[in-house]
């Protein structure tokens, strides 16, 4: 393949691949957007489980407190009617049920202040956890953010990324052009690459004699007979 041919090759590669980066790139930005968003939806949704688990403690305190108020009335209605009582049986009968619901306000008592310490221990967890969830989300934001600024350079090159490439193509011989479009269908760049020592550099596979007697006298486009890209001797 002649040296002329192989340059304009190697430009036309060189555009079209800058091209398709692009559009890629401008392809990928919605799902690593999405994937942005989800993390930080992820990290809210951490804080609010931590203020979830503190309003449980603070609800299970306030029945708590409920329940022995509760308990303290019902102290002070069996204390008055052992007032009114004559009969002593009656009398013995209240004391046990005021001794019953005290030990039960005691209970309820260490139950609360076992309670209070787990609130503390929650209050702190959720200071922690909400500090370093946020700080998470401000990172996740600022990535955001500069996606938002790479979606307009993106969109600011590929209209000259589309130009340099037609202008490379308009220099091209129709053959040329077939035969590349054909070739890059299915494969991965790079679609031009060297022959080095009887080897495709791009599968390093060995070429046929045919293929590499074809390469070295560079009078057409030669293609690789394992992997199909088009090759040029590279001595």
């Amino acid at each position: 393949m002649p040296a002329e041919c192989t340059t304009s090759l190697l430009i036309l590669q060189d555009r079209d691949m800058n091209l398709q980066r692009i559009e890629r790139e401008l392809v990928e930005l919605p799902v690593e957007r999405a994937a942005l968003r989800k993390r930080i939806k992820d990290l809210e949704a951490q804080i609010e489980a931590g203020k979830q688990r503190v309003r449980e403690v603070e609800v299970h305190g306030k029945s708590l407190e409920t329940e022995m108020a509760e308990i303290e009335e019902q102290v002070l209605k069996y204390r008055s009617q052992q007032l009114l009582v004559k009969k002593n049986e009656e009398y013995k009968a209240l004391t046990h049920e005021i001794e019953t619901a005290q030990g039960k306000v005691s209970d309820l008592e260490g139950k609360e202040i076992e309670l209070l310490y787990e609130l503390d221990d929650a209050r702190k967890t959720l200071a922690k956890e909400t500090a370093e969830a946020n700080k998470h989300i401000e990172l996740e934001k600022r990535s955001l953010g500069r996606l938002d600024e790479k979606e307009v350079n993106l969109n600011g090159e590929i209209d000259g990324a589309k130009t340099a490439l037609a202008e490379v193509e308009a220099d091209m011989d129709k053959q040329s052009m077939s035969i590349y479009r054909r070739v890059s269908r299915g494969l991965k760049f790079p679609i031009i690459v060297a022959q080095k020592t009887g080897t495709c550099q791009a599968c390093h596979m060995k070429v046929s004699a045919a293929v590499e007697v074809e390469v070295r006298k560079g009078n057409e486009i030669t293609t690789c007979d394992s992997c199909g890209r088009i090759l040029y001797w590279d001595a």
